[in-house]
């Protein structure tokens, strides 16, 4: 499922993101790479509110349609 078909409070997995090669990098860099695990604090129409290892990261609205997660 993509990230903004996700529910609060419930911890995902980050499977695969459809974005250019220099996003992806900057993704990666945030602690938002394949193979992590993030807690979907909150989601709004201008983007969502994630926990991951490395602190709270706010994400846009053009990329949480990019992100697929599968829950965990």
């Amino acid at each position: 499922m993509q990230l903004s078909q996700a529910k609060t409070g419930k911890s995902y997995q980050i499977c695969d993101k459809q974005c250019s090669e220099p996003l992806n990098q900057k993704l990666t860099l945030m602690g938002l790479g394949i193979g992590m695990v993030i807690e979907l604090i909150a989601l709004y129409k201008h983007g969502a509110v994630v926990t991951t290892p490395f602190g709270q990261i706010a994400i846009g609205s053009d990329l949480i349609n990019t992100i697929s997660v599968t829950l965990i």
